[in-house]
């Protein structure tokens, strides 16, 4: 199987002055988030640290997560897994679920904070109930192998469509092999090859030719 890698008002007088600013807030850290992508696309990843970091500290859960990518890989900052952690933690708090994934990825492998399955596997969750197709592929893989949960293979099959139905080509590849090998599910060589075939589909070369064996 596969897997894959975070104005107060001070007198009464000014009121209606901090209510227009606090109304104006959501749309200064949208063009902060926006400032900082085309900062990064142009290659200046310290200036779209700049604003990610302005639009984070506004509450734009996105620009959170992108502000922990950018520690996680180095990028326009000294490289810091924990401070990475930090911002993908305070990204899936204000539930942005990619968030939740690289949170999830790091208490897996031991990156930053204590290697803890049990707490990944809370994560994947989250972000699979959020919408992330590979958190669900990699919470459905911890149920095939009972890693961190019950092993359960009709729940591993089951978050593996919800992966593939969301595009993720490595739980269409993981449905495969299941059906291909009889795994918690009757063998059925037809099905293995439709979702070789969509993991292919999706760019995974392998399940190409296993598709094409299968043929």
């Amino acid at each position: 199987m596969k897997m894959l890698a975070k104005i107060t008002a001070i007198a009464a007088a000014f009121a209606v002055c901090a209510i227009a600013a606090q109304a104006d807030k959501p749309d200064m850290a949208e063009w902060d988030f926006h400032q900082a992508e085309k900062a990064y696309e142009a290659g200046y990843p310290k200036n779209a640290v700049k604003y990610y970091k302005q639009a984070c500290d506004a509450g734009y859960a996105r620009a959170c997560y992108e502000l922990g990518r950018a520690y996680y890989n180095g990028e326009g900052v000294e490289q810091s897994n924990e401070k990475a952690n930090e911002l993908f933690k305070k990204a899936c708090d204000a539930n942005e679920a990619d968030g939740c994934l690289n949170l999830g990825f790091s208490y897996e492998d031991g990156e930053g904070v204590k290697k803890d399955i049990a707490r990944a596997t809370e994560l994947y969750k989250k972000g699979c109930d959020l919408g992330e197709p590979l958190s669900c592929n990699n919470l459905g893989y911890w149920y095939e192998q009972g890693e961190g949960v019950k092993q359960d293979y009709k729940k591993a099959i089951e978050l593996y469509k919800r992966a593939c139905e969301g595009d993720e080509s490595i739980g269409c590849y993981n449905l495969a092999e299941l059906y291909k090998n009889g795994t918690g599910v009757k063998k059925d060589i037809k099905k293995a090859a439709e979702y070789y075939a969509k993991a292919c589909f999706f760019g995974d070369l392998e399940a190409c030719d296993k598709r094409d064996e299968l043929q």
